[in-house]
């Protein structure tokens, strides 16, 4: 085979439509879907783009959306990777290796120390350094047997908004605005962003309701949409509620929230796709079994630059520790870094020759970061070694007040 010309950079204009061609065929993207994606508002369409071209064709695609996100709490700047993709007879290689490798570097130069994904496979992503960040939860139930344990009364109440009015769209607005802030992972909607996922909603066929108290304050907020699956020779209830989103800033709203699903009295299946984590629902049914809770990886997380990634988050603690972190893509990552805290401030420095508390890969420092796993949790799986007393002040310092949880989709 004769020598090809390879080359890694960001497409013209020109060439956006046959980059963007490279991940509808590599995530079999319908008609529609193609359609849709070429009139969707910012941000998805204004992604940043990286690809390989061999001999002026694209063959690997690689883009990335600039958001931020609350780490701990904290706004940080945490670019979702998206259209990862290459054409079958550009595989095997070593171009997303190359991609990956140039990826790093560029996010670095930009001042983005972490990015973050939805894996269409982890086993692709372990080998470029990324980490589990958090983890996916799912219900699939059925509202007849998923009632709340103890009996509850609430004087406020559920209604559908009108999404064509600004002033209802600013009621959901500010409830997750106000769930989001002392959060983990979630991302911060900006009005590019609200802007996006008010037209998918609507091209999706999503209701939103907001639970209101009895003083007409939205405590809580829900995103669903319904379908019939009718089969004639079955009675009975026959639609499938989807809900994509769940937000409640107290007790009472997520329980009056609870019982809205459940008044669809046609749902034979509640589907709560992407639930935090920290729901508290199954502590308040009377048969939480009947969620049928599915759990899987959501965010892999990539550390770009170690010492802005560790200074980017508050921590629980106050504390010190030394870190040899192994990193073969980015090897400005590879080394030993001294990390200092006093729960506010962080500064971590280079201690080349310094002798490490905790030797970890940069993948299990990703997970250790956004706090989806302790240190001890880590040491347990072989990915961390270290002694005993470290490894009990990165779990007290590394702690988050809420697990890492990626509402969305990117």
């Amino acid at each position: 085979m004769p020598d090809r010309h390879i080359e890694v950079r960001a497409p013209s204009e020109a060439e956006n439509a046959a980059f963007d061609a490279v991940a509808h065929y590599v995530f079999a993207s319908s008609p529609e879907d193609v359609r849709a994606y070429a009139t969707q508002p910012v941000p998805l369409a204004s992604a940043i783009r990286l690809g390989v071209y061999v001999d002026g064709n694209v063959a690997t695609t690689y883009a990335w959306i600039p958001w931020q996100v609350r780490l701990n709490g904290r706004p940080t700047s945490i670019p979702g990777i998206t259209a990862v993709g290459t054409y079958p007879q550009f595989r095997r290689r070593g171009h997303l290796r190359r991609l990956m490798a140039r990826a790093m570097e560029v996010h670095r130069e930009r001042n983005e120390p972490i990015v973050m994904l939805w894996a269409s496979m982890g086993a692709i992503y372990q080998r470029f350094g990324y980490g589990r960040g958090s983890e996916a939860v799912n219900y699939n139930a059925d509202p007849r047997y998923i009632g709340l344990r103890e009996p509850f009364n609430w004087d406020g109440e559920v209604r559908l908004i009108d999404q064509s009015s600004e002033a209802e769209r600013a009621i959901a607005e500010r409830v997750y605005d106000e769930w989001a802030r002392p959060r983990n992972l979630v991302p911060i909607r900006d009005a590019t962003r609200w802007t996006h996922l008010w037209w998918e909603a609507q091209w999706r066929g999503f209701r939103v309701a907001v639970a209101e108290d009895a003083a007409g304050r939205a405590r809580g907020s829900l995103v669903y949409k319904a379908s019939e699956n009718h089969v004639p020779s079955e009675p009975g209830p026959d639609q499938t509620m989807e809900i994509r989103g769940f937000f409640a800033l107290d007790l009472d709203a997520r329980r009056a929230l609870w019982q809205y699903v459940r008044a669809h009295d046609l749902v034979l299946r509640a589907k709560f796709l992407m639930i935090d984590p920290d729901d508290a629902i199954q502590d308040l049914l009377l048969e939480p079994r009947e969620l049928r809770r599915f759990t899987g990886d959501a965010m892999w997380v990539r550390i770009v630059d170690v010492p802005r990634a560790l200074e980017a988050r508050p921590y629980s603690e106050a504390g010190a520790l030394t870190f040899r972190v192994h990193d073969d893509l980015a090897p400005w990552n590879d080394t030993t870094w001294r990390f200092e805290t006093d729960g506010e401030q962080t500064r971590v420095v280079e201690a080349a020759g310094a002798t490490a508390d905790l030797d970890l890969t940069i993948n299990a420092l990703a997970s250790l970061l956004t706090g989806f796993r302790s240190a001890t949790r880590i040491q347990r799986a072989g990915m961390l070694s270290g002694d005993s007393g470290a490894v009990r002040r990165a779990d007290a310092i590394f702690a988050t007040a809420y697990a890492p949880h990626m509402p969305e989709g990117f």
